[in-house]
């Protein structure tokens, strides 16, 4: 290696720490603070064909027709998000609320008898071990009831203190809104004003990027909305085999609450095993636990397949990226790191950067 390839890869490597660097800042520190406003400017560019297509229909202003859609839109989305969480909620609420009685009337007889069962086959063997079994079986059923009663009150107290989160959640939908409309009824100004600002040697750039952007939003709500249909296809089959009444409904619940943040599949699905084993019911419960398997297994090795084809890029590196995502940022890295590598890669295909390029000699 050449002093001057030296010196190239120093400086390669250097302007990849930066990039790195400049990234990292961004999705940690930045991009939660624009959050609403990138949502608001996604929501007017997915709506833009939409609102066109109104305003030409019913012979209104393109303004209107924007207000219109983007707030029934919002409108529809908060609905159905709000009908979930509260559903979701109460059930699990309930449950826990209901969990120290079916202690009371279940578990802690089943314990008994257990120990009952075990303390007359001792006492056969040994009559020494009768009274070690009985105080083993009064420090368990102690301890149990104890950690049960901290379970329910500490779930409660979570849920209750939750609330705390909702003044910043609807403030950000708020804002979310707002720029949406502004984004909506202005997008022809805006982003033409965008568009002159940048370098006049490249003046095709912002179309390239808002194509490029566009591009990456609709392949990534395709793969989503395969990943939600197999989902759901999964759990109809899965709770029709287990006998659950409303089994399609209850499939369409999950498999819309696994689409959204944090939640996911097991957000329901978990909860729902530990209340079927609270109550005895332990069949069943091994059958949801075999289903949830099944979907974490297939859900796993689709999602990095369908999103790497989605957005080029190999299963593997989608893979690994959406991993460091989540482990570095959080859910939020889940998206955000795997969409900064499409953008460098289509940055460093199309020659719009040269890291660990040759330059081309004269």
């Amino acid at each position: 290696m050449t002093i001057d390839q030296k010196k190239n890869f120093i400086i390669n490597m250097m302007y990849f720490a930066l990039i790195a660097g400049i990234v990292y800042i961004f999705i940690k520190h930045v991009l939660i603070l624009v959050m609403p406003f990138i949502i608001g400017f996604l929501v007017a560019l997915l709506l833009r064909p939409v609102i066109k297509l109104a305003s030409n229909k019913f012979h209104v202003p393109n303004k209107i027709a924007a207000v219109a859609l983007v707030l029934l839109s919002y409108a529809g989305v908060s609905s159905l998000v709000s009908w979930i969480g509260m559903r979701f909620v109460i059930l699990i609420k309930n449950s826990i609320v209901r969990l120290p009685e079916t202690y009371a009337i279940q578990i802690e007889p089943a314990i008994r008898d257990i120990f009952e069962n075990v303390e007359k086959a001792s006492a056969k063997l040994d009559p020494m071990m009768v009274q070690v079994i009985q105080d083993i079986a009064a420090s368990v059923s102690q301890s149990t009831g104890s950690v049960i009663t901290k379970i329910s009150s500490t779930v409660i107290d979570f849920l209750s203190s939750s609330v705390s989160f909702l003044p910043g959640l609807f403030l950000g939908i708020i804002f979310a809104v707002i720029s949406s409309l502004f984004f909506a009824i202005d997008y022809n100004k805006i982003t033409a004003y965008l568009s002159n600002r940048l370098p006049a040697k490249n003046p095709g750039l912002f179309t390239e990027i808002k194509t490029m952007a566009t591009g990456i939003g609709f392949k990534y709500v395709k793969a989503y909305a395969i990943l939600m249909a197999v989902t759901f296809a999964e759990l109809a089959i899965g709770l029709l085999l287990l006998g659950v009444d409303g089994a399609i409904e209850i499939a369409a619940l999950i498999a819309v609450i696994d689409f959204l943040p944090v939640l996911g599949t097991g957000g329901v699905v978990i909860p729902w095993i530990f209340i079927e084993l609270i109550q005895g019911n332990f069949p069943f419960a091994l059958g949801l636990t075999a289903l949830y398997l099944l979907i974490t297994v297939v859900r796993n090795i689709l999602e990095p397949k369908l999103i790497g084809e989605q957005l080029g890029l190999h299963p593997l590196i989608m893979l690994i990226s959406m991993y460091v995502g989540v482990k570095i940022f959080g859910f939020v890295g889940l998206i955000a790191l795997p969409v900064t590598i499409v953008v460098i890669k289509y940055l460093y295909d199309n020659d719009k950067i040269h890291m660990f390029k040759q330059e081309k000699s004269l």
